[in-house]
Parts: C-alpha cells; sequence; structure tokens
C-alpha cells in the first residue's frame, strides 16, 4: 500500500504570501490612444499656449521660436497635466532657471497665464515684450 501524503494545515494569512509570484506572466495592455476630438494632444497645448501669449517666443526673455521648451507650470509630479491654462513656452535658459527655483516662479507665471486669459496683459507680473 502506498502511503498516503498528509494534508497540512496552512494558516490562510500564509497563502497569499507569495501567491503573486505563481500568476502566469500576462502582456501588459498596449496604452490606447484617446479617439476623442476634444483631446489636447501637447502639440494643440502648444498651439493654444502660441495663440493665448499672440506668437511662438519665450514667456520670460521674448526668443522666438522654434526650439521652445513648453513647460508645465504645475509639474507633472504635483498632478499638473498639459493644458492650455497649466502651459507656457520657455527657451533653453529660462526652462532650466524656472526649473532651479519652483517656489519662486511657480505663482508669477500662474498669474501671468491668467492676465493673458482675461486678455488684460498689462495685469501680468511679467513685462511684455512684443515682436514684430
Amino acid at each position: 500500500m502506498l502511503a498516503r501524503k498528509k494534508e497540512k494545515n496552512i494558516m490562510p494569512w500564509r497563502l497569499n504570501i507569495l501567491s503573486h509570484h505563481n500568476r502566469k506572466e500576462q502582456p501588459k495592455a498596449k496604452r490606447e490612444r484617446n479617439t476623442d476630438p476634444e483631446y489636447m494632444t501637447k502639440e494643440k497645448v502648444r498651439q493654444a499656449v502660441i495663440e493665448r501669449e499672440g506668437g511662438n517666443w519665450c514667456v520670460l526673455s521674448g526668443v522666438p521660436g522654434p526650439g521652445l521648451h513648453l513647460h508645465r507650470i504645475v509639474y507633472g509630479s504635483q498632478g499638473g497635466k498639459y493644458e492650455t491654462d497649466n502651459c507656457i513656452l520657455l527657451s533653453t535658459e529660462m526652462h532650466q532657471l524656472v526649473h532651479s527655483s519652483k517656489k519662486t516662479w511657480m505663482p508669477i507665471l500662474q498669474d501671468h497665464v491668467r492676465a493673458m486669459k482675461l486678455g488684460a496683459p498689462e495685469l501680468s507680473p511679467i513685462q511684455r515684450i512684443t515682436h514684430q
């Protein structure tokens, strides 16, 4: 006669400790593109920012594009998204400056965007440089 294997009593909380190791590897789902026509891609946001600012130039230095950075005022790590009201265009030098002192620049840039949305650039804390 064959000996029967003795059943072990395993505590329920122990069953789940390594359960993730036994799962079959499943391929990660590909990120689906948003097909909503109202969805704002980075390029659409860039164009909307250019329209709001009245041209393709750095908000701080006035350097004309191309090659400007689309900067999020509220960073992605803080929940900021690429939206028209959260983005501005900056030259490379100004982009580095803004990143060096987030606490200083964030309120200034937010006030600038509010003033531009209201159509009152004279209320902006940033002196406006016009290009012809």
